[in-house]
């Protein structure tokens, strides 16, 4: 990708010198043994140690594993998702951290709803980082939600690119 997780993870250690409290999850590739992506875990930020399956690539999990949510040749693992995200939604934080509210992450219902409550409803949530697709990568069956959130005033949405990456962690922590 462009460097959205990394730029979320520069932050993180920014606000682990200042005296914030923080909570949330990132979504993080996983590689095999060549460098080629095989799908992606879970990562609860206050412990990176809880890290689960979020998908893999439908070759290399057996019919067991197979789940009815796909993104491409991923198979989304929709329970370990809901395991790790939905309680750090519910913590009590001064800044919460979500990443990604993507395809994967939005076949759960309720991570939809709790999100959608955070962003646009009467949440006394004093800072969220989260990161979403753009536009045109967005499933037409949640276009509304992404309308919403760009037309919210309290929500700032910055594009991430090759060029601003490197500065926006700085960026971002200086609105904080």
């Amino acid at each position: 990708g462009i460097g959205k997780t990394t730029v979320c993870k520069r932050i993180l250690s920014i606000l682990e010198k200042k005296s914030k409290s923080f909570d949330g999850f990132y979504t993080e590739e996983v590689r095999d043994h060549s460098g080629s992506r095989i799908g992606f875990d879970i990562v609860r930020v206050r412990d990176p140690e809880t890290r689960l399956s979020l998908a893999r690539l439908k070759n290399l999990i057996d019919a067991r594993q197979a789940s009815r949510h796909q993104v491409g040749n991923y198979h989304v693992f929709l329970d370990n998702f809901e395991k790790v995200a939905l309680p750090v939604l519910d913590s009590d934080t001064d800044i919460l951290f979500i990443d990604e509210i993507g395809k994967m992450e939005l076949f759960s219902k309720d991570f939809k709803g709790k999100v959608t409550e955070i962003l646009l409803g009467s949440s006394k949530r004093a800072f969220v980082i989260g990161t979403i697709p753009q536009m045109h990568k967005v499933p037409r069956e949640h276009v509304t939600l992404f309308e919403k959130l760009h037309a919210d005033e309290r929500i700032k949405i910055l594009n991430v690119s090759h060029g601003n990456r490197n500065r926006l962690p700085e960026e971002i922590t200086h609105l904080l």
